[in-house]
C-alpha cells in the first residue's frame, strides 16, 4: 500500500478510517513524510537566493526551524496518532515557521527599514 498511496488516497483513507484509534502506518508516513520533505525542500533553494545573504539573522534559524518541524512530522507519523489528531498537527505543524518570521519581522521591524533605507 505504501508504494501505490497518492496523497489524495492518504488523505481519502484517513477520513475512512476516523473513526479507528490510529491512523493506518501508510496513511500517516504519506502525509506526514511529505510534509517533511516540504518543509526541507522549500528551504533549500533558498540559501542559494541573494536575500539568504542580506538577511540570515532571520533566515538561519527559520531554517533550523523548518529543520525541526519537519522531524517533528516524522515523529508525529511514527506515533501513528488517530486521524483527527493527524490532521490538526499537519494543518499547525508547518505553520511554526512562517510564524517564528512574523514575530521576527514584528520585533526587527524598526531595524529592517532602516536598513532598507541605507
Amino acid at each position: 500500500m505504501i508504494g501505490t498511496a497518492t496523497p489524495v488516497q492518504a488523505v481519502a483513507l484517513s477520513v475512512t478510517d476516523a473513526l479507528t484509534g490510529r491512523t493506518p502506518a501508510a496513511t500517516a508516513w504519506l502525509l506526514c513524510g511529505g510534509a517533511a520533505v516540504v518543509l526541507c525542500a522549500t528551504m533549500m533553494p533558498a540559501t542559494s537566493l541573494q536575500f539568504w545573504l542580506l538577511d540570515r539573522a532571520l533566515h538561519r534559524p527559520l531554517a533550523r526551524t523548518c529543520v525541526a518541524v519537519a522531524a517533528v512530522c516524522v515523529g508525529v507519523g511514527a506515533a501513528r496518532p488517530a486521524p483527527l489528531v493527524l490532521g490538526i498537527a499537519l494543518v499547525f505543524l508547518p505553520g511554526v515557521p512562517g510564524g517564528l518570521a512574523v514575530a521576527y519581522r514584528l520585533s526587527h521591524g524598526e531595524e529592517s527599514a532602516a536598513e532598507n533605507r541605507r
